[in-house]
């Protein structure tokens, strides 16, 4: 598999400042400049075989109701990718599907996953570096899940074998060795020569000022092709664009500007408002988008993402 870790760059950004375990004044301050500089140039030297395009829902109204009343509006974005995810094509392509959710947090995201799949998903495996006292309530409710406490730098050793959809949604950022936790799944997909997809929601440049002080690093088209450049030119590379500047311009109106959030104050009123950005968003695709997902699939017989 090439050069030894300790030989191997091991990090998409150029520092190692995490937000998440608290900053002083200094800390802060270089946080935003050196986040700042790693996102400079974000469409220089992309991999040319990552296809970057934008994500809409032709379902949007009929699928709103299914969807929290005040998420943000990131976060109602990623549910909607995953909703919107073509589910049978995917069962077709994977056969059983397997899930691995790295950074699960509550595990309430499989739960999610087995409804919008229309319950195509076999079993669901969900890791964190923290064990989460939902983790039981999930297992004791029967459900088709497990769950095993690690960090990323070391998650082959806890991949099932029988895994073929890997996922994660607002984890690697977090992560201080973004890299050698792909280099660890690309291994999983070698090694086992298996038909894989990989989905990881992902924030971009526009989070350093509506998230702020949040995990490590935020990330770019050149960034992520850092790690898209991991995995052979053969697999599918896909970056969706998941809204764009009415939504950035929402969240910073309702979240970040006032001081303290305004969606509880008048929920009805921001879901509204959310929609029609959501729907502005898709009618004018930006290159600002309010969030990534990033899909690969591996040792495809048929492309479906």
């Amino acid at each position: 598999m090439g050069k030894k870790r300790g030989m191997q760059k091991s990090t998409t950004s150029i520092h190692r400042l995490n937000a998440d375990r608290g900053l002083g004044v200094l800390g802060r301050r270089l946080y935003f400049g050196l986040n700042w500089a790693n996102n400079r140039f974000p469409y220089a030297r992309v991999d040319p075989h990552l296809e970057i395009t934008n994500f809409a829902s032709r379902e949007l109204q009929h699928q709103w109701h299914q969807l929290p009343l005040s998420s943000s509006p990131s976060r109602k974005l990623s549910d909607l990718f995953w909703l919107n995810l073509p589910w049978d094509a995917i069962q077709e392509e994977l056969g059983p599907i397997h899930i691995l959710d790295t950074g699960c947090g509550s595990g309430n995201l499989g739960v999610k996953l087995m409804t919008w799949s229309g319950n195509r998903v076999t079993r669901y495996t969900g890791i964190d570096a923290a064990e989460h006292p939902n983790w039981r309530n999930l297992q004791n409710r029967n459900l088709p899940v497990d769950f095993t406490c690690s960090d990323a730098d070391h998650i082959r050793d806890h991949i099932p074998a029988v895994t073929n959809f890997i996922i994660s949604q607002s984890a690697i950022e977090h992560f201080n060795n973004d890299l050698w936790y792909f280099k660890e799944i690309r291994d999983h997909i070698d090694i086992h020569r298996m038909r894989a997809i990989q989905i990881h929601l992902i924030p971009p440049s526009s989070c350093l000022r509506l998230y702020r002080l949040h995990g490590i690093r935020q990330y770019t088209p050149r960034t992520i092709s850092t790690i898209t450049r991991l995995f052979d030119d053969s697999c599918c590379k896909k970056l969706y664009n998941l809204g764009g500047d009415a939504c950035n311009r929402l969240h910073y109106e309702f979240i970040v500007k006032p001081g303290k959030d305004l969606r509880n104050q008048n929920p009805q009123e921001y879901d509204r408002k959310l929609m029609e950005a959501i729907y502005s968003d898709m009618e004018n695709p930006s290159r600002r988008p309010a969030f990534y997902a990033l899909a690969i699939q591996s040792n495809w017989k048929k492309k479906v993402i």
